[in-house]
């Protein structure tokens, strides 16, 4: 799997130690834009019918299968691994993954360090 950067880094997604999607971050495409899509999306299905426990499932699925069929080694659209993001950030909403081990999120730049300087020093 091929990790893309982008502007502002990357967001990167592992389950059971390996990665399963990589998306560039950029000013519009953030984590907090990816959340708020996966949330929206998580609403929308129960708000048309869909049962919580199928979703949960359903999702949980969609993963396992790109984990273990090798989906991610072949060549994906950036669509794809936004797919794979969203339903992924879904599931650590949900409490089946624990987002500190799975949610790995890699900015472009190093912050600035600010130097100390003493005060008699020009």
């Amino acid at each position: 799997m091929t990790i893309y950067n982008s502007k502002n880094g990357s967001i990167n997604c592992f389950y059971k130690s390996k990665i399963i999607a990589s998306v560039g971050a950029d000013d519009f495409h953030t984590i907090h834009y990816y959340k708020y899509a996966a949330n929206k999306l998580l609403i929308e299905g129960m708000e048309h019918g869909h049962n919580f426990q199928d979703l949960k499932n359903d999702f949980q699925r969609f993963i396992k299968r790109v984990r273990y069929e090798e989906i991610t080694k072949k060549k994906i659209t950036r669509e794809d691994r936004e797919t794979i993001l969203i339903t992924f950030l879904i599931l650590c909403r949900l409490k089946v993954i624990d987002e500190d081990e799975g949610l790995l999120i890699m900015p472009r730049k190093k912050p600035k360090r600010v130097r100390e300087t003493h005060p008699y020093q020009p």
